[in-house]
């Protein structure tokens, strides 16, 4: 029962970093400092997941959800914050045209966990679709 709580409280855990990044992700890009943005979501990301955003791009599509579901315990809240951070920072302009691989590989990581909450969530986000719809218009 102990070792229940502890899980759990790891899980919440994991959603409140999550929700932080998030929030910082949008007040810094709201404040147009868009350099900043993707440095601290890389800071944050490789403080508490382990991995940075180029690691995380370089997981195949296939093997990300079980990669991310294996040993770190996100729940579909933290998928999903997770998946909306990858989906902003691939939001983010890019001026000079050298990132366009990248934006693609944060676009389809976020994807595939918006795909596979769809698949397994008893939730209709409404918001998961348009930004799924967004995606594959831009395939």
């Amino acid at each position: 029962m102990e070792q229940e709580d502890y899980i759990k409280r790891q899980i919440d855990q994991l959603g409140r970093v999550l929700g932080k990044i998030f929030a910082d992700l949008t007040g810094l890009r709201t404040q147009g400092q868009t350099g900043e943005v993707l440095e601290a979501a890389d800071h944050s990301l490789k403080s508490e997941l382990g991995l940075n955003i180029d690691e995380l791009t370089s997981i195949s599509t296939e093997n990300f959800i079980p990669t991310l579901q294996t040993g770190r315990n996100f729940n579909h809240d933290s998928l999903d914050t997770l998946a909306d951070i990858l989906f902003l920072l691939a939001e983010e302009p890019d001026h000079d045209g050298s990132g366009k691989e990248h934006r693609r590989k944060l676009y389809d990581r976020s994807l595939v966990i918006y795909e596979y909450l769809d698949a397994v969530s008893g939730t209709y986000s409404f918001d998961r679709h348009l930004r799924m719809e967004k995606i594959k218009s831009m395939r």
